[in-house]
Parts: C-alpha cells; structure tokens; sequence
C-alpha cells in the first residue's frame, strides 16, 4: 500500500512541486520514496512494504525494453495467478516478487486491457514514453482513490494527480475555489455524492474507469460497469453452498498474502467474526482488534472477546477517551475534504492502533451490499407495503405523534428510527426514493435555516447528484442495493476505511470485495439473496459451520459512534468556538446552530448526526484558505 502523485509537462521548479505533493502521502508510505521527472512526466511514490519488501521492489518501477514507468498504490489479489499465466505465455524474466511487476507487465503485453484482469484495490499511474500517454486507473469498487485536476503551462492543458486530495493542493497553479454543489451534497448526505470534490474542477476518478491524457486532451474508459451486474437475467444461478463457501475462502486467503503479520479488525459481529474464523481456519497465527467505548451502550467488546476466545485467538482492545478527542482535527483533516460519518472516529483509532503491531488488517467492508444487510432494505420494504395498502395515510394524519416519541442517545434506537420512518411519509418531491432519504442528514428546509440566506439562495439553485431513479426500479430490492454499492459503499464507507487505515499506515483489506465473489452473488436470483425480515441469509448459512449460533444470529448494531453524548461534552466547547469564527459565520446561520446544540442536551432529542455534519464542515472550512 502506498501513496502515488505527478503531474505532465516541464515546469519551473518541478521538482519542487513534487517533492510537496509527496509531503502529505507519508502516512500513506513511510517505508520507501521514489522520483522521477523528465521534460514530459513527473512521477512520485512513498512506499508502505508489505509484498516483497525488498527494495528492488521500490517505485517508480521501470521497464528497461521499453521505458515504460509505473506506480502504484494498492494490491493485486490474483498476482502469482497472473505471473504464471504471463510466464508460461511470454515466456518473460520477472526480477521482483511483486505484484508491482506483474503489473508493469500486464501492460507492457495487453495494454490498457490488463486492467480487467486484477482482482485487487488499486490505483495506478502509468507513463508509456513511446506513445506519450498517462494512464491513471482505478479498482472496480474504488477502494483505492486517485484525484486528478488541470493546469495551464504555456498555452497547454497538463494534468496533476495524486492519491490524496491534501497533496494534490501543492500540485502546479491548483484551483483553491469551493465548489459549492460539492457543499451541498455533503450537508445532504454527509459526504460528497457524485465525483467531484469540495474544489472547483477537481475530480476522483470513476473506479472501474482508466483515463488516458494525451496530447493535452483526456480520454475515459470504462472496464468495469457495476450497474449491468443488477440487470434482470433470463436464467439465474442456483445457489450452491459448497462453491460460495469455497469462494469465500479463496476470498479470505488471497487478502492474507503479505510478507509482513496480518490481522482482523474483530468487532465480534457477523461478518467480522467470520472472516477472522476463516482465517484461523487456514492456519493463519493471526491477531485481531476491537474498538471499545466508555459509553456501555455503544461498547462491542465483551462479544469479540467471547468470539476471539471461541476462535482461540489474541485479542487487543483500545477504548476510546476523552482526552483521544482532543485530535478531532487531525482525524477529520486527514480526509482532505469533510467526510462525517460518525464512524470515522472508531475507525481512526482502531486503525491507529492495530498500525502498532501489523501493517494490515482485513475488515468487513462490503459485507452489507454484498449480502443486504442494512436494515434500511427492511424499512424500504415496509414503506412499499405502507404505500400499497394506503397506510400511510393513517401516518400522514399522525405526523405530530412523532413529536412525542421518546428518544435515547443510545446505539441501537428503535424511536429515532421510527421518527425517521414517519417522516418519510411527509415527503412530496416529485422524485422521492425512500431508500436514499434514509441517508440523509438534512433536508431542504433543514438547510434553509442553518446556512445563512445568501448562501442557501445560491446553493437551493444547484443540481447535484442523486441515486439515479431514471436506472433502477425504486421498489426492487437489487436496484436498491446497486444504489448502495454505487453511493453509500464508495464514497463514504470505502473513503472512511482507506482514509483513516493510510493515515495511520496500515493497510485495511476488504475479503466481501473480491471480484470473484460479486460476480458469483450477481448470478443468483435476487430472491436468493434478499429476504425482508432475514437478512445476509446466504452469510448466516455459511457462518453455521463456523460460528456458533449467538454469534450468527445476533442483531445488528453498525459501527457508530456516541456522538449526542460527545456533542454535549467533550467536542461542545470547541464546538462554540468554531461557530464564533469568522469563516463559518460567513456560511451558517450560527445562532440556529447554537439553538440545535442546545436541544441536543435534552434527553428526549437526539441531533448528534446533524450536528456533527456541520462540526466536521466547519473545522475543515476553519483549516483551509479557500476561495468560496
């Protein structure tokens, strides 16, 4: 795992702008740094080692035949499947033990087609000198990010790109202006709901996407559409339990390669639990680590404890305190751009502290799209029914119930839901899709009073980037879920995990990814897959010869963090101050904000995650010089 950036062209003081793009990627490659510029190309790499850590597999990697330069952050999953393939076909010499060449390669033999061929999470820089191209790729789920933009350098357009948006910024005559559709989906959503970013014209790339810049112009190709795996199938698949295990196991076992220890990020819930049990099964000697908080309703420890010792494995356990809060700005700025799910704290920390005894981990991301096991499919589906048999009209005359609905500031809050549920039938856009409205944060009206007027009249004018309702049946389960791989997987679950696993230099590795395994589940009748009120029953019956039954069949409770409680306490008084800035008075209404703050505190309101939308938008906007 690594950090790669470079921008084309000679410019003055190139090297310098390199060497301050490479700056903010050492968390991400603290082992290793690579350079290479030429009057064409601009190439930088920090290396965190974990296949073949010999040097002589340090970037940028070269082919002597050809001149063509790669780099790469990432991993391979299939490489020594690949490199026997290639030897035995070309007959071709290999100096490194590393997928890195493999790689170099792939393309050196089949071009930009290589890229088809890689189960793996990746982002990739390639400079081929013979046709004066830059090829810049990305894995098919966006596991791995590559953020690119434009410059001018006499009279000519030049591409920079980087790995992370903070080094990005230090690229030639970047664009420091806000993008202000950006800020809107993120107050929205959360995070940024389409592929652009909080700057003006710059962007991530398309994963499954290979960009081409050639000749000051930019070609974009797709190898991988996500969106034709959920289309409707004459004939599908029947299940096989004996080959989706054996998948699975296969998944599990390529993501344990490394020459370096691995473990597993165990919080004694399902999809966890299941992949540390197959590990164990494969004879890994691995270690696993749990996050643990001091509020007792949100703490998972005590059941990955009793899973590490049915599994006879160690376990390390961190729990968060107040005073680790104190570097709330150091975790939120470490994104680039503002990102507030909750869980980005236990993730930082669990990540922060498994860094100090193994370079990887592997984790359950893709677990729930992969097997549905949000909790949202049931309320979509419940919604449908209301809808059917004309229920919600009995909802829509009992709005002001809802207003009387306890709530707790507790993990699992059945009221909150249920408030959430009744005021979904309140909604009269034109294109509601229920399924997306339980992602949002704030709502039209929401924003008309936090944002302050001039801004929120400029902002309610933009269009920004929704689940594609014009693609989906907003009623079927499987377009729902594709909805979830595309949105809510990619750019919030899979940013938080890349994001604060490399800003602690651990690589975090997701077994429920493998290419593999999606297309197997993409072959089965959605009916297979999705039960309404049973959820990841395909996990849950292979996990039977694994785990025992209270561990399969427990409820699940997400990885969230206390944030009402944090709001009222440790984070209230930086809170306060920041609404006293004057940058974020010149974007919020900050007197109404401080009237969210205070409602908070009583104990049948619960704002933590409106509030903290605004908290992680503010410390970045009071971090950043920008041009709003």
């Amino acid at each position: 795992m690594c950090g790669i950036c470079g921008f084309t062209s000679k410019i003055d003081n190139q090297k310098k702008y390199l060497s301050n793009m490479m700056k903010p990627l050492e968390s991400r490659g603290p082992d290793a740094e690579g350079f290479f510029s030429d009057d064409k190309i601009n190439l930088g790499h920090k290396r965190l080692s974990i296949i073949d850590i010999n040097p002589r597999s340090d970037q940028p990697m070269f082919d002597k035949e050809t001149g063509i330069i790669l780099i790469f952050n990432g991993e391979i999953y299939n490489y020594i499947e690949l490199k026997k393939r290639i030897i035995s076909q070309f007959n071709c010499k290999f100096f490194t033990n590393s997928d890195t060449e493999v790689i170099l390669k792939y393309y050196k033999y089949f071009g930009t087609d290589c890229f088809k061929e890689f189960d793996g999470m990746f982002a990739i820089a390639i400079w081929d000198p013979n046709k004066e191209n830059l090829i810049l790729a990305r894995d098919r789920f966006g596991e791995k990010p590559l953020y690119y933009s434009f410059f001018e350098n006499n009279g000519k357009k030049q591409i920079s790109f980087s790995s992370n948006l903070n080094s990005l910024k230090n690229s030639p005559k970047f664009n420091n202006s806000l993008n202000k559709r950006s800020l809107k989906s993120f107050l929205i959503n959360n995070y940024v709901n389409s592929y652009e970013t909080f700057y003006e014209k710059v962007n991530n790339i398309e994963p499954g996407s290979i960009l081409i810049f050639k000749n000051n112009q930019i070609e974009i190709k797709k190898y991988f559409n996500i969106s034709k795996y959920f289309s409707s199938k004459e004939r599908y698949k029947k299940f096989d339990l004996e080959e989706f295990n054996q998948i699975l196991i296969d998944s599990i076992k390529s993501r344990l390669i490394s020459d370096v220890e691995v473990g597993v990020f165990l919080s004694g819930g399902l999809d966890s639990s299941l992949i540390a049990s197959v590990a164990k099964n494969l004879g890994k000697d691995i270690k696993s680590y749990t996050l643990a908080f001091e509020e007792k309703s949100f703490d998972e420890s005590i059941k990955a404890n009793y899973v590490s010792n049915y599994l006879d494995i160690s376990n390390e356990k961190f729990i968060i305190g107040k005073n680790d809060l104190n570097n709330i700005d150091e975790i939120v700025l470490s994104f680039g751009e503002p990102v507030a799910d909750t869980s980005i704290i236990p993730t930082y920390f669990l990540s922060k502290f498994a860094s100090k005894q193994v370079k990887v981990c592997l984790g359950g991301d893709g677990g729930d799209e992969m097997f549905y096991g949000y909790d949202t499919y049931s309320a979509s589906k419940t919604y449908d029914i209301f809808k059917k048999f004309k229920i919600n009209f009995i909802l829509k005359n009992t709005q002001i119930l809802k207003n009387f609905l306890p709530t707790k500031k507790t993990k699992v809050n059945f009221f909150y839901a249920l408030k959430k549920f009744i005021k979904a039938f309140e909604n009269t856009e034109k294109n509601f899709f229920v399924h997306e409205f339980w992602r949002k944060i704030n709502d039209s009206s929401t924003l008309s009073k936090i944002v302050n007027k001039e801004l929120y009249s400029e902002i309610s004018k933009l269009d920004i980037n929704y689940y594609d309702t014009n693609i989906v049946d907003t009623e079927i389960a499987s377009h729902r879920n594709l909805c979830d791989f595309k949105f809510f997987l990619e750019k919030d679950i899979l940013v938080k995990s890349d994001r604060c696993s490399m800003a602690n230099s651990l690589e975090l590795r997701s077994p429920f990814l493998s290419y593999e395994l999606f297309k197997y589940m993409s072959d089965l009748d959605p009916q297979q897959k999705y039960k309404a009120f049973n959820k990841k029953k395909i996990l849950k019956d292979t996990a039977k010869r694994y785990l025992p039954e209270k561990i399969i069949n427990q409820k699940k409770r997400g990885f969230n963090a206390p944030i009402s409680h944090w709001m009222n306490t440790v984070f209230n008084q930086k809170f306060n101050d920041l609404l006293n800035s004057q940058s974020i008075k010149q974007l919020f209404n900050t007197k109404e904000i401080e009237k969210i703050l205070v409602e908070n505190k009583k104990n049948n309101k619960d704002y933590g995650n409106e509030l903290f939308n605004i908290f992680c938008l503010a410390i970045w906007i009071n971090n950043n010089k920008l041009n709003i």
